[in-house]
């Protein structure tokens, strides 16, 4: 490092200079991360010496199920999330594809196609029915 900076921020009587002002912050800046990372590592550490302790396994087994349960909900991020791709619902034996219905609710297009295959003398399954509509009356 350039002592002339450290020597203009050690001085108190001179005013601060924005080059030691940034120095100074990033200073501060690092120390912070060289703590935080510090921090990390003894909780790692400290981790790892209680996951491996089999002292504690034998002392409590039922901790085992916790800690997995624990490990499985803080690790979201290394397993993808299944992705859910919408499934067409599976379409019965013999069906000829989606039914479009105007101005008419499922019951009676349903008593509408069984009367069509009954007088007609044909399975159900057997009928493609392509939309059903309902006539409106006009008023006379």
């Amino acid at each position: 490092m350039n002592m002339n900076l450290l020597c203009g921020i050690l001085n108190k009587d001179d005013h601060l200079k924005i080059v030691d002002a940034l120095l100074l912050a990033l200073i501060g800046i690092v120390i912070v991360f060289i703590v935080l990372i510090a921090l990390m590592l003894i909780v790692s550490l400290v981790g790892k010496i209680f996951d491996g302790s089999e002292k504690l396994k034998e002392k409590h087994p039922e901790w085992g199920e916790k800690i997995a349960a624990t490990k499985a909900k803080l690790m979201f991020w290394k397993k993808p999330a299944p992705i859910e791709t919408p499934v067409a619902p599976e379409l019965a034996t013999g069906t000829c594809g989606e039914l479009k219905l105007v101005n008419t609710d499922e019951r009676d297009a349903a008593m509408i196609m069984a009367i069509v295959a009954d007088n007609m003398g044909v399975p159900l399954n057997e009928l493609r029915f392509k939309s059903i509509k309902k006539a409106e009356e006009e008023e006379k």
